[in-house]
C-alpha cells in the first residue's frame, strides 16, 4: 500500500496558497486594487489603536503623589526584575536573598524574556540611564501593550483558517472581549500573564505555517540523503522559524511545556490521520524534528536546574522537545516499515498504524499513572494541574487558579453565565467552528460507518457533558478521576476520527491546541487569556464557514459579490449573535437586585474601572517599615547592613539555603503580601506569592500559642535563622472568615475550617416553606488563640468574652435555636420571633455558664471579638504601627461586620475589642522581665497599661487600646510578667543603631492590681502597684528587670468605718472615695443591670460610616423545629 503525494487538502484547497510571502508589485495598480489587497492593514492598526486606548483608560489611577502602583502581587516582583536588568542588562537575577526567608530563591518564572524586553523598552525611552520612576510607568504601560499586540498573532490564525476579512472579525472579537484576557492586559495588572497568549500565538502561527508549507511540499526521508536541499528549504525555514518561536515563548513562560505536549499529542493524531488517508507522515516528522529540537537548543541556552520542574528553566523543557521529536522520527519510521508490509487482512492494512500508535499511546498514559518516578509523575500531576478540569484545595486558594466553574461569580449566573459573562456568544460559536472543523471531513466523505462514529460520539460527549451526575458516579465507582476520564474519552474520540480520515494538518492543529487550551481554562481561570485567542480564531473560521454555506465568498477581496437578501440577513444576524450580547450590548445574568453584580461589563467599562488595590493601604505600613525599622543586616547594631545590597548580584548557593549575615531579619505575613514586602518595605518576607513559605506561615498565624508558634520557627530551617522573624503583619482580611483566614486553614497541617468556624443559619419563611441561609459565622475558642488572631483583634492582650458598659465588664453568652440537615448535621440558627434575642449578658463567667449549662443551646462567646473563653495576654509580641486607613474603607469587610451585627442585634462597634485598622504591624522582641511581691499568697494579680496608637482613630484622631497581663503569686507573695511594651526610653532607640522606632506608645506606666477583696473592717481593697519598663529591656538592648511591689489600696469605706489597715488612700473631695462606679453597692457585681446599650437600638452614631447589607449565603437543607425537611 503506497501513500501518495496529493499536495490538496480534504476540503480541496491548496494549503500554501496563504503562506506569506513578499513579492507583492505596485505595478499596474490602481488605487483600489491598493486598498482592496491592503484594507486589512490600517483595520488591524485602528483595532490594536484601540484595543490600547481601552487598556490605558485608567492610566491615572496609578500614580498617586508621584508614586507608580500596579495591580496584584506578581507586579511588583517584576518591578524589582526590571530595575536589576536596567541596570545589569541584559542579565537577569540569578538568585535572590530579599525573599523567602531564611533561604532565598531562584526567580524561576521572573527575569524572563518578559523583564529583558520592558528592561530595554525602559533604556530606550530614557536615553540609557532612565530614572526609577521611569523604570515604573513602562513595566505600567507594558501589559496594555502586549494586550494590543496578541490581536496581530489572532488576526494571522484568523486569517489562515478564513481569510483576511474573517481575520479581522476574529480581532473585532478579541478586541471586544471583556474577560479575563482584558483584565489580565489592563494598565498595571503588569505579570507575565498577557505577554504568554502573545508568545503562544505567534508559536502557534509559525507551526501552522510550517505544517502548511510541510504538506504542501511533503517532503521526505530520500530528499535528504539525495543532498536536495533546495526541495527541503522551505520546510526546513518555516519549521526552524517556528522553533524559535517556541523558543521565545520558553524564555518568556518556562511552563510553555504545555505547548510541547499540545504538539506532541497532535503530531501522533496527524500522523495516524496521514497514514489513514494513504499519504506518508514523513512531512510531518520533519516539522516536528527541526521546529523542536531548535527549541531544545533555546531552552538549554537559559538552562538553570537539573530538574524536571515546569516552572524554571530545567530539564523538562529541552527534554519534552527532544522527545517529541524522537517520537516524530518513530511514527515515521514506524509508519514506513508497515506502509512496506501487505497484510492479508485489509483491516490490518488500514488500521494497524493507528492501532500499534493506541496502543503506545496507552501504555505511555499507564506509565504516566502508575510510576513513581520523575519525569512521569512531574507530567501527572502538572497534566491534572493544567486541564484536568479541577484543583486541590491548596490550589483553589489562589484566585487565579481555582477552576473557571469555581470562581466568584458562579454564585450569581450558574456555570453557562460565567462562559457567557466571559465570551458572550461567541465562545458558543467558536466551539461549534472546533466541532465543524473535526466533522466536516467525515461528514463530506458521506460513507454510512462515518456517520454512525459521528452519531456515537455524539452520544458519548452528551453522556459525559449532560449527564456528567450519572457520568461522575460511575467513574468514580469504577476508581477513575470523572475529569480525567471525561477527557481521555473525548481524546480517544478525536483520535478514533483520525484514524479514520485524512486531516488538513492546520485544522487539525488548531483543533487539537483549542482543545487542549479549553481545558485549561477550565482547570484554571487564569488561563481563559489563552482560551480568547483560539476563540477569535475559531470564530474567523465560523465566519467562513457560514458565508461558504449560504454562497459568499470574501476571502479573495473587498468586491462585493452579487448576493441576495437572505444572503445579507444571514451574515448581518450571525454578526450580531456573535458580536452583540455582552460585547457590545451588557446582558443581566444575576437576579440579586444590584446592577453591578447583575449585569455582564463590556470591554469599555472594565478598562475604565480598575486601580492599584489595597496595596496603597499596605504602602502606609510598608513605608514606617522602610523608615522605622532597622536595615537588613544591622538589627541589634550588627552593623552588617551593606552586606546585602538591595539589587546585589548573588551566585545561586548549591544548597538553595543563602547564608544571611548576622542581623538579617523577616517579616512575617501571608503570602499574598510577600512581593509587597520586599518591593515596598524593602525587607525580606518569609512567605511569598511564589507561594514559597506558604505551610510553614499558616502553621505560624494559624498556631493556639506563642510556643508553638516559637517552635514553627524554629522547624523552618536547620540553623536556627528563621527564629529572627522580627516583625508579623497581619491585616483585616487574614483575620476575617470569608475573606483570606481560610487560606491559611487549607495549608495548615493540622487543621481544618471546622475547627475555627462554623455556621449560623437565618430562617425565613416563603411560599416554599422554611428556607436558610448563612447569617454570619460563630468561631470556635481555636480561632482565637490563632497567632494572627490574637494580634489583630487584642493586640497580644489578655482577652476576655466580656464587653465593656456603663455598668462595667458584661460577658457574652450567645443564644441559638438548632436545626437537623437532611444528613442528621445539626446546625446553629438565630432565634426567631419578636421578642427574640440571640445576645444575652451577664455579670460574671459563672452566671453565663450556668445559663448556658441549663439552657442547652448557648455558649459563652465566639462571636465579634469576643473568645469562648480568656486568652492568655502574649509575652514576645507587640503593636508598633498600624495603618491609618480603616478597614470600614473596605465594603467587604462593612458587609461581614453589618451581616454579623444585624444578627446579634448589637452596635458593630461592640463586635471589636480594638481598632479595626486595614494593617497592623507586630514586633517579635524579648520582652522585660518584671518581678514583683506584696501579693497575697496565690493572688491573680494583673498588669494594665494604657497604649496610644496615633492616626488610627476616627477621622484620623489617635487611639488607645489597654494591654492587660495576669499572674499568679506564690506562697511568699512573689510573681513574674513578661511583657512586650515599654513605657520609658522611646527616644534612645531607632533604626539608626538597629532597633524599632515604635509608634505605638504608653501613656503611663504600668498598673498592676490584685483581687478586689472586704477586709476585716468592711472596707473594699485590693493589692496595688505601677512600674515602668525601659525600651531597652523589652528590644534585648538592656539586662535587668523591672520591679514592683504592691500595697493594699482602699477602694470603698463604709459610712463612718474605720480601716485598720495602713493605706495612702485619701478622698477626693467627695462622697465616693471608690475607684470603682456609684452604682456598686457590692461585690457581686449587676446581675440585674440593663443592658440596652448593648443593642442595635442604641445610639450608634459612631458606626455612620458602615452602609451596605448583609448578604445572604446558601446553606445545606435543614429541618425547621416545627416542620418537615425542606430544601433551601
Amino acid at each position: 500500500m503506497s501513500r501518495s503525494d496529493s499536495d490538496t487538502t480534504p476540503d480541496g484547497g491548496n494549503p500554501a496558497s496563504s503562506v506569506p510571502g513578499l513579492n507583492y508589485s505596485f505595478t499596474g495598480k490602481s488605487a483600489a486594487d491598493v486598498v482592496r489587497d491592503f484594507y486589512h492593514v490600517p483595520a488591524l492598526l485602528a483595532i490594536v489603536a484601540f484595543m490600547l486606548w481601552i487598556r490605558l483608560q485608567s492610566y491615572g489611577n496609578f500614580i498617586r503623589d508621584g508614586q507608580v502602583y500596579f495591580n496584584g502581587n506578581d507586579a511588583w516582583y517584576h518591578l524589582r526584575q526590571v530595575r536589576y536588568t536596567v541596570a545589569n542588562w541584559p542579565a537577569t537575577m540569578p538568585w535572590d536573598p530579599w525573599t523567602y526567608y531564611p533561604f532565598g530563591t531562584n526567580s524561576g518564572q521572573f527575569g524572563t524574556l518578559y523583564d529583558q524586553l520592558i528592561a530595554t523598552a525602559a533604556l530606550i525611552v530614557g536615553l540609557g540611564s532612565p530614572s526609577e520612576a521611569l523604570v515604573a510607568k513602562t513595566l505600567l504601560v507594558a501589559p496594555a501593550v502586549f494586550g494590543a499586540l496578541v490581536v496581530v498573532p489572532t488576526y494571522l490564525i484568523g486569517k489562515r483558517l478564513g481569510g483576511r476579512l474573517a481575520g479581522l472579525f476574529g480581532a473585532v472579537i478579541l478586541m471586544l472581549l471583556p474577560g479575563t484576557f482584558l483584565r489580565r492586559g489592563l494598565v498595571g495588572f503588569a505579570d507575565h500573564n498577557v505577554a504568554e497568549p502573545f508568545f503562544q500565538a505567534f508559536a502557534v502561527v509559525a507551526l501552522m505555517v510550517a505544517l502548511a508549507v510541510a504538506q504542501r511540499d511533503l517532503p521526505i526521508w530520500e530528499l535528504v540523503q539525495a543532498s536536495e536541499w533546495d526541495e527541503l528549504k522551505p520546510t526546513l525555514y518555516w519549521s526552524a522559524l517556528a522553533g524559535v518561536a517556541i523558543g521565545l515563548y520558553i524564555w518568556t513562560w518556562p511552563p510553555a511545556v504545555l505547548l510541547l505536549g499540545i504538539f506532541a499529542a497532535y503530531v501522533a493524531f496527524q500522523t495516524v490521520s496521514d497514514y489513514a488517508g494513504d499519504r506518508s507522515p514523513d512531512h510531518v516528522a520533519f516539522v516536528a524534528v527541526i521546529s523542536m529540537v531548535v527549541a531544545a537548543l533555546m531552552a538549554l541556552l537559559k538552562f538553570e536546574e537539573a530538574t524536571f520542574s515546569p516552572t524554571a528553566m530545567s530539564l523538562i523543557q529541552p527534554a519534552f522537545a527532544l522527545a517529541t521529536a524522537a517520537g516524530a522520527v518513530f511514527l515515521a519510521f514506524l509508519a514506513r516499515q508497515l506502509d512496506s508490509r501487505e497484510f492479508a487482512d485489509d483491516r490490518l492494512n488500514d488500521h494497524a498504524f493507528a492501532g500499534i500508535v493506541g496502543i503506545l499511546g496507552a501504555v505511555g498514559v499507564l506509565l504516566v499513572i502508575f510510576v513513581e518516578a520523575a519525569p512521569f509523575t512531574t507530567i501527572e500531576s502538572n497534566l491534572l494541574r493544567f486541564v484536568g478540569f479541577s484543583a486541590g484545595a491548596a490550589t483553589r486558594t489562589i484566585g487565579e487558579a481555582q477552576p473557571f466553574l469555581q470562581s466568584g461569580l458562579v454564585q450569581y449566573y450558574g456555570g453557562f453565565g460565567v462562559v457567557i459573562a466571559e465570551y458572550g456568544f461567541a465562545f458558543i460559536t467558536a466551539l461549534a467552528a472546533a466541532v465543524w472543523m473535526l466533522v466536516k471531513p467525515l461528514w463530506k466523505r458521506g460513507t454510512t460507518s462515518d456517520y454512525y462514529y459521528l452519531a456515537a460520539s455524539a452520544l458519548v460527549v452528551l453522556f459525559v457533558f449532560v449527564g456528567s451526575p450519572i457520568f461522575n458516579d460511575l467513574a468514580s465507582g469504577l476508581g477513575f478521576n470523572p475529569q480525567v476520564l471525561g477527557l481521555a474519552l473525548v481524546a480517544l474520540l478525536v483520535f478514533g476520527a483520525a484514524a479514520r480520515v485524512r486531516y488538513d494538518a492546520e485544522h487539525l492543529f488548531v483543533f487539537v491546541w483549542a482543545a487542549f487550551i479549553t481545558a485549561a481554562a477550565f482547570t484554571q481561570v487564569r488561563f481563559n487569556y489563552y482560551l480568547a485567542v483560539a476563540v477569535a480564531g475559531l470564530n474567523a473560521y465560523f465566519l467562513r464557514e457560514i458565508l461558504a454555506v449560504i454562497g459568499i465568498d470574501f476571502s479573495a477581496d473587498l468586491s462585493m459579490p452579487d448576493v441576495e437578501t437572505y444572503q445579507i440577513i444571514a451574515v448581518v444576524l450571525t454578526v450580531l449573535v456573535v458580536l452583540g450580547p455582552v460585547l457590545v450590548v451588557p446582558l443581566s445574568l444575576g437576579n440579586t437586585g444590584q446592577v453591578s453584580i447583575d449585569r455582564t461589563n463590556t470591554a469599555v467599562g472594565v478598562g475604565n474601572n480598575t486601580g492599584p488595590g489595597s496595596v496603597t493601604v499596605w504602602d502606609e505600613n510598608l513605608e514606617w517599615m522602610n523608615d522605622n525599622t532597622p536595615a537588613e543586616g544591622n538589627l541589634g547594631g550588627a552593623g552588617n547592613a551593606d552586606d546585602l545590597d538591595y539589587y546585589g548580584t548573588y551566585q545561586r548557593p548549591a544548597d538553595d539555603d543563602y547564608d544571611y549575615a548576622e542581623g538579617t531579619y523577616g517579616v512575617m505575613s501571608w503570602w499574598d503580601y510577600g512581593h509587597w514586602i520586599t518591593t515596598q518595605g524593602e525587607r525580606i518576607p518569609h512567605a511569598n506569592p511564589f507561594q514559597q513559605g506558604a505551610s510553614s506561615a499558616a502553621n505560624y498565624l494559624l498556631a493556639p500559642s506563642e510556643e508553638d508558634a516559637d517552635e514553627v520557627l524554629s522547624n523552618i530551617d536547620d540553623d536556627g535563622e528563621a527564629e529572627d522573624m522580627r516583625y508579623v503583619m497581619v491585616d483585616w482580611q487574614m483575620v476575617t472568615v470569608g475573606s483570606k483566614f481560610g487560606a491559611p486553614v487549607v495549608f495548615d497541617d493540622d487543621t481544618n475550617a471546622s475547627d475555627y468556624y462554623s455556621p449560623t443559619l437565618r430562617a425565613q419563611e416563603t411560599q416554599r416553606g422554611t428556607q436558610y441561609g448563612v447569617a454570619f459565622r460563630d468561631k470556635t475558642q481555636r480561632y482565637y488563640e490563632s497567632q494572627m488572631v490574637r494580634l489583630y483583634l487584642f493586640h497580644g492582650s489578655r482577652a476576655d468574652p466580656a464587653v465593656q458598659t456603663p455598668f462595667g465588664d458584661r460577658v457574652i453568652v450567645f443564644d441559638y435555636d438548632t436545626v437537623s440537615a437532611q444528613d442528621g448535621t445539626t446546625y446553629k440558627v438565630l432565634p426567631q420571633g419578636e421578642n427574640a434575642s440571640a445576645i444575652r449578658t451577664f455579670a460574671n463567667e459563672s452566671a453565663a455558664q450556668e445559663f448556658v449549662e441549663e439552657d442547652g443551646t448557648a455558649q459563652i462567646g465566639g462571636v465579634g471579638a469576643f473568645p469562648r473563653e480568656s486568652v492568655p495576654a502574649m509575652e514576645h509580641y507587640r503593636l508598633v504601627s498600624t495603618s491609618e486607613t480603616s478597614a470600614y474603607s473596605s465594603s467587604q469587610y462593612q458587609r461581614t461586620v453589618l451581616q454579623e451585627s444585624q444578627s446579634l442585634g448589637l452596635r458593630p462597634s461592640l463586635l471589636q475589642q480594638t481598632q479595626p485598622q486595614w494593617v497592623k504591624t507586630f514586633e517579635k522582641v524579648p520582652g522585660a522581665t518584671v518581678e514583683g511581691d506584696g501579693a497575697d499568697p496565690n493572688e491573680t494579680v494583673t498588669a494594665t497599661v494604657e497604649m496610644r496608637v496615633p492616626d488610627a482613630g476616627t477621622g484620623g484622631n489617635a487611639s488607645t487600646f489597654t494591654y492587660e497581663q495576669q499572674a499568679t503569686a506564690n506562697e511568699d507573695g512573689e510573681f513574674e510578667f513578661t511583657v512586650p511594651y515599654s513605657t520609658t526610653g522611646y527616644d534612645e532607640y531607632g533604626p539608626e543603631n538597629g532597633y524599632t522606632n515604635v509608634s505605638v506608645r504608653a501613656t503611663g506606666a504600668y498598673t498592676v492590681t490584685g483581687e478586689v477583696e472586704s477586709n476585716e473592717s468592711a472596707y473594699i481593697v485590693r493589692n496595688e502597684g505601677t512600674f515602668n519598663v525601659s525600651e531597652g529591656l523589652v528590644n534585648g538592648d538592656e539586662d535587668g528587670t523591672a520591679t514592683v511591689t504592691l500595697s493594699e489600696e482602699v477602694l470603698r469605706a463604709p459610712e463612718g468605718a474605720q480601716n485598720g489597715s495602713e493605706t495612702n488612700n485619701s478622698t477626693d473631695g467627695s462622697d465616693n472615695t471608690s475607684s470603682l462606679p456609684a452604682e456598686f453597692d457590692s461585690l457581686e457585681g449587676l446581675d440585674s443591670a440593663s443592658a440596652d446599650s448593648l443593642t442595635a437600638g442604641g445610639d450608634s452614631s459612631t458606626d455612620g460610616s458602615l452602609a451596605g447589607s448583609a448578604a445572604g449565603e446558601a446553606a445545606p437543607a435543614v429541618r425547621a423545629p416545627t416542620r418537615s425537611t425542606v430544601a433551601p
